[in-house]
């Protein structure tokens, strides 16, 4: 969401941070049903403009206010765990249909992956691979059988 608001020199990140830190916490996200801010807070964000317009203030300072909150919050994250069961099956079959299974032998040639970061140049036109390397020894059999003798 940053990189669309960031200008074409990436100057403007810094200031466009806290406007987007704010959609995203306001935001409803799909998974869990819920945004952010009411699963932490029990109550949704408070906008310059509630505080613009009128509103009853009565419930704010009523006694129940704090338990009925307490009580709505906990709902909604066993609401939001529900989300998140129903949405994993979609979301497993989605990365499976583009996952590939990948084995290597000794010998072939391969390009490993890199993440890198150089200050003032943006990310996404950096070089993530780099090679290629010729595969000499592998390592995978030895951790199978350290896996599977730990379980």
């Amino acid at each position: 969401m940053l990189s669309m608001y960031t200008d074409v020199e990436q100057k403007n990140w810094d200031t466009v941070l806290p406007f987007v830190t704010f959609a995203y916490n306001s935001a409803k996200q799909n998974s869990t049903g819920f945004s952010p801010f009411f699963l932490i807070y029990g109550r949704n964000i408070t906008t310059p403009l509630d505080v613009i317009l009128p509103h009853n203030n009565d419930q704010d300072h009523d006694d129940s206010y704090v338990q009925k909150l307490v009580t709505r919050s906990e709902e909604a994250r066993q609401l939001a765990n529900i989300h998140i069961k129903d949405a994993q099956p979609s979301d497993k079959r989605r990365y499976d249909a583009r996952h590939r299974s990948v084995s290597c032998k000794i010998g072939d040639l391969v390009w490993v992956y890199t993440p890198i970061r150089k200050v003032g140049l943006s990310e996404k036109l950096l070089r993530r691979y780099f090679g290629p390397y010729r595969i000499t020894r592998q390592k995978w059999k030895a951790w199978k059988r350290i896996k599977r003798d730990v379980n």
